[in-house]
């Protein structure tokens, strides 16, 4: 089992600590990038400690504490925009550790901001985008006493001077990386509260089984971090790594994180065949959304006899006049839902509140229209402006405006336009999930140790 660690062995090389710092997210997954580069410096012979304190166990003085103990070589920060609050905390403190540490950023934010992020987090290299590969050749190059210089996807700063490298390669082989470091992460003990937090069965894990996009959505980061090619694994070695999770940590449900999971119909319809051939039941679902064009009634009874008991449909918006960088047949999404009703399918629809070229009319619409595709549920989140998207670029005005940003709280707009925008998200949830058919389905489906989770997300997303 290549996932498979020994971790009674020594290390020839030095520790690294891994930090997923907290987000303003309501729900919470196990960090897979962080998880995929454990395992690299677990294969390379590199000690490594995993604090993804997303998973809400441990306080940051409390990682401090333990990391003064253990006093590992290397600290690497995973940093998004969503935690960039967070990070400036963390990248503050690990300053103040009783001895110096090589401080190593990576993430969505920084990849799109390498240079600043130096300076903002104090860190000593940046790695940008896909790093798998780059983190472990910058590790070996400074244990030999090489120069930095020479390795891609890079930035640092030696006696000032900010130097960049080149973007390095990608893993254009996925299955050429180890599958991420579950005995690191235990995704057994997370909360009860994963990804679009409604679930069939607990406990839950992610995986991926591609990375890349070629859809350049106005309002996503996707392509700019993993590239337009899609790039897809070995479907035997994907079912082995949800299988060998069930088995080994008593995983209840597989939630499939790819960016665009059925664009390559080949590539589920595999997923399928590999799954049914085990013959063991196991329930899964798309929480990050698929392409409304690509539902099809043949797909949807594949999926549903191989253990797919939800779709979320990347809808946005009902406007097909509103310019999003993908194409989206509204005319289709009732009969998507009927189809789905009919096979035992449920139907989870994902929408943006506040596009930047919206009217409020515009709004009202996709809001109105939400509730009559025969959707079970709804997702309305609150437009984010994300670093490395066409739109994104074009709304930052202020670096501080980065410690605002999450997704149930309207940022880049003036306060009363930011307070008009809310109030539609607001009326979006509300109008939804208070009818009585969508609170029947909710008590069905809400498990109760999910319920202090449960009242938690409502209210961020009512109130903000």
């Amino acid at each position: 089992m290549r996932s498979e660690f020994d971790m009674s062995r020594k290390t020839h090389r030095p520790t690294m600590a891994l930090i997923y710092p907290p987000t303003n997210a309501v729900t919470v997954s196990p960090s897979l990038g962080l998880g995929y580069l454990a395992a690299c410096l677990q294969q390379a012979d590199y000690g490594v400690q995993l604090y993804d304190l997303a998973r809400r166990h441990m306080t940051f003085k409390q990682m401090v504490r333990q990391l003064a103990e253990t006093r590992p070589k290397y600290i690497g920060l995973s940093i998004s925009t969503p935690n960039y609050h967070n990070s400036s905390k963390i990248a503050q403190m690990l300053r103040s550790l009783p001895y110096r540490p090589t401080i190593i950023l990576g993430g969505p934010h920084v990849s799109v901001y390498p240079r600043a992020a130096l300076t903002e987090f104090d860190g000593d290299y940046v790695l940008k985008k896909e790093s798998e590969y780059s983190l472990i050749e910058l590790l070996n190059t400074l244990e030999d006493g090489g120069d930095p210089s020479g390795v891609n996807g890079i930035a640092f700063k030696p006696n000032g001077e900010i130097i960049e490298t080149e973007d390095a390669p990608i893993p254009r082989d996925l299955d050429e990386l180890p599958w991420p470091a579950w005995n690191l992460i235990q995704p057994q003990v997370y909360p009860p509260i994963p990804h679009q937090l409604f679930v069939k069965n607990l406990p839950v894990a992610p995986v991926l089984t591609s990375r890349g996009c070629p859809f350049n959505c106005n309002f996503c980061a996707s392509t700019y971090l993993f590239g337009a090619k899609i790039r897809r694994r070995d479907l035997k070695d994907v079912v082995d790594e949800m299988f060998y999770l069930v088995d080994n940590f008593g995983i209840k449900e597989i939630h499939i994180e790819d960016d665009n999971p059925t664009l390559v119909k080949k590539h589920i319809y595999g997923l399928c065949d590999e799954l049914l051939s085990r013959d063991r039941p196991l329930s899964w679902k798309f929480p990050n959304g698929i392409m409304v064009k690509t539902a099809d009634e043949e797909l949807l009874r594949k999926m549903r006899k191989a253990g797919c008991y939800q779709i979320s449909l990347g809808i946005e918006t009902v406007n097909e006049e509103t310019e999003i960088g993908k194409d989206v047949p509204i005319g289709r999404l009732k009969d998507i839902t009927k189809i789905a009703k009919e096979i035992g399918m449920q139907t989870n629809g994902l929408f943006v509140v506040g596009l930047p070229n919206e009217t409020d009319n515009m709004i009202k619409r996709t809001i109105e229209q939400a509730r009559q595709f025969g959707l079970d549920f709804a997702h309305f989140g609150a437009y984010v402006p994300l670093p490395g998207s066409s739109w994104g670029e074009e709304a930052i005005r202020d670096r501080s405006d980065f410690a605002q940003i999450n997704f149930f709280s309207v940022t880049q707009r003036k306060d009363d336009d930011a307070k008009r925008v809310k109030g539609y998200q607001r009326s979006a949830v509300l109008g939804f999930y208070l009818r009585p058919r969508s609170i029947w389905r909710i008590l069905k489906m809400l498990k109760p140790r999910q319920l202090s989770g449960f009242l938690y997300t409502f209210r961020r997303y009512v109130f903000g």
